[in-house]
């Protein structure tokens, strides 16, 4: 069943019992209260009967003449002895009798109603001392057909009025439904067009508002504003990953066709061929390393997070750049340790291609700086190179992103290294900042969470 169809059934069932509850609760009362009304002006008469026959008594006078004043419009009075007969019956027409019940003496007053041949009567009992000084029961019967037709007259009009009420609201409802439908239609037509098209497409919005319809097409604007940024991502990480592989294997191809050639003649060619082929291998297994590194979800990295020393993991990683390339690295700190919790490898990864890119563009001593700023751990390193243009300092974590791109070629670089670091500070809820000057200097800072000062 449509949702549309569903508002409709659920509207229109509820107001239908809303509406049924409240027009049996008024007719009922109505009817109670006006019942009762009927049955106390009843007994006040009867009451009224009995005294009137008290006051009047005597032996020699027509107990149908004494009842006859006091006789209700449409009713009848009887007199019922000890024995439950009728002694004295007065009715109005005598041709048309009141269908009541068989006389019943009671000692105690009583009232009620009773239906007979589809007409309710109301009835008042009351103790008597009749003219002969014993107990009867006087019974005073009236029809109540007028406050019957009342009561249809009442049945009518809020049967009418229920369809007066429920008219307005089902078309009311159909409006609402068709206004809280228009976005999800929407939705769904520009879901069904992307699917059928291929395309990221937007839902119009035509006027804006705060309510959970707009916020709903705004959330899914965004949602394709999202999948369009990455899907582009997507497509130029491809491209870019086609393009960089494209010349490695250009090179193993053409020197695997000189080897073929003149490999087994001229030993200069094989072992030029060899050495760039098992280069270029090399460097291919780096980049198709690094790649799939950045293909994994940082939830997929499985850190091994554990205390270790920020200055310790620095000096480690100098000591060794200092021995692989013979470089000068000078290490400033000014606290005795600086502990965090964090995956000492991945972190010692992020140093060395900071470091790797410093040595890289600078012929110069590099800084290292450790310390805790503003409650958190942070590791710099600083170069007196090239630089980074300003317009280029946003882009440089991502992928294959090259300020200079031959030169980068030339000093083997592929545009992953500094995206890794990101990826894995991002890891440990870090923060990485660049702040560079073009032909003058260049200053990476990566901010960690004093995570051990947290309990």
């Amino acid at each position: 069943m449509k949702i549309k169809n569903k508002i409709y059934l659920f509207s229109t069932v509820t107001l239908l019992i809303i509406l049924f509850i409240i027009n049996s609760s008024i007719y009922f009362l109505f009817s109670k209260v006006t019942t009762d009304g009927e049955l106390d002006r009843l007994k006040r008469e009867a009451l009224q009967i009995t005294g009137g026959l008290n006051q009047e008594g005597g032996e020699n006078i027509d107990p149908a003449t004494l009842l006859q004043p006091y006789l209700p419009t449409n009713g009848m009075i009887r007199i019922i002895d000890q024995d439950s007969r009728a002694i004295v019956t007065q009715e109005v027409d005598s041709n048309q009798p009141i269908p009541a019940p068989k006389p019943r003496f009671e000692r105690k007053a009583t009232d009620g109603v009773f239906d007979a041949k589809e007409v309710k009567y109301a009835y008042v009992k009351v103790p008597i001392i009749w003219m002969d000084g014993r107990v009867m029961t006087l019974e005073v019967i009236e029809s109540l057909a007028g406050l019957q037709k009342n009561l249809n007259m009442l049945k009518n009009v809020l049967f009418f009025a229920s369809l007066f009420v429920l008219i307005p609201a089902f078309v009311a409802g159909r409006m609402l439904s068709n206004l809280i439908l228009r976005p999800v239609n929407s939705m769904i037509r520009t879901m069904e067009d992307i699917q059928v098209r291929g395309i990221f497409k937007k839902i119009p919005l035509e006027h804006q508002s705060k309510d959970e319809l707009y916020k709903m097409g705004n959330t899914f604007n965004k949602m394709m504003d999202l999948l369009q940024q990455n899907f582009e991502k997507q497509q130029q990480f491809v491209s870019d990953a086609s393009h960089e592989l494209k010349t490695p294997l250009t090179v193993i191809e053409s020197y695997a066709k000189l080897l073929k050639r003149w490999g087994t003649k001229k030993p200069d060619v094989l072992e030029e061929s060899v050495e760039a082929i098992y280069s270029e291998a090399v460097r291919m297994k780096a980049m198709t390393n690094q790649m799939l590194l950045l293909a994994n979800n940082s939830a997929e990295w499985n850190l091994n997070i554990q205390e270790i020393d920020l200055i310790k993991v620095c000096q480690t990683a100098t000591d060794q750049l200092t021995n692989a390339y013979g470089r000068s690295f000078r290490l400033i700190f000014s606290e005795k340790s600086v502990p965090v919790l964090a995956d000492e490898q991945k972190m010692k990864q992020v140093l060395v291609v900071l470091l790797d890119n410093a040595m890289k563009y600078s012929s110069d001593v590099i800084e290292i700086d450790v310390g805790i700023q503003r409650e958190r751990a942070f590791f710099s390193v600083k170069d007196s190179g090239v630089g980074i243009p300003a317009e280029d300092l946003q882009q440089v974590f991502d992928r294959f992103f090259r300020v200079d791109k031959a030169r980068s070629r030339d000093t083997g670089g592929v545009g992953l290294g500094l995206s890794i670091a990101k990826r894995i500070v991002d890891a440990h809820e870090g923060e990485i900042q660049l702040e560079s000057e073009e032909e003058k200097w260049t200053k990476v800072t990566v901010f960690l969470p004093d995570q051990t000062k947290r309990e």
